[in-house]
């Protein structure tokens, strides 16, 4: 079965992680989604953060993220709290 990434054909080595095939017989940062399908989907799931490896993203604070839709602080309660498992960062205080 053909593979393609977003720039094409792909024929190279190929392994699993999370679900999804990526191009590489061992996952590194450079590794992209490949999809049997020409038009994709080449990204994981959920992932926003263009141009950043899911490898390397250090995780969401109150500067590069918001709560979901519902989820937002309600009146009178702080927008961000002192995160439990990164000292010295900040994160939102969604419910």
């Amino acid at each position: 079965m053909k593979h393609y990434t977003k720039d094409g054909e792909y024929e190279g080595e190929t392994h699993e992680m999370n679900g999804k095939i990526h191009t590489g017989a061992e996952h590194s940062e450079t590794s992209e989604i490949v999809s049997h399908n020409k038009k994709g989907p080449f990204t994981m799931k959920g992932y926003t953060y263009p141009g950043q490896s899911p490898m390397t993203f250090k995780g969401a604070n109150s500067s590069n993220s918001k709560c979901w839709p519902g989820h937002a602080p309600k009146a009178g309660e702080p927008k961000t709290k002192k995160s439990k498992t990164r000292p010295g960062v900040r994160v939102n205080n969604c419910s």
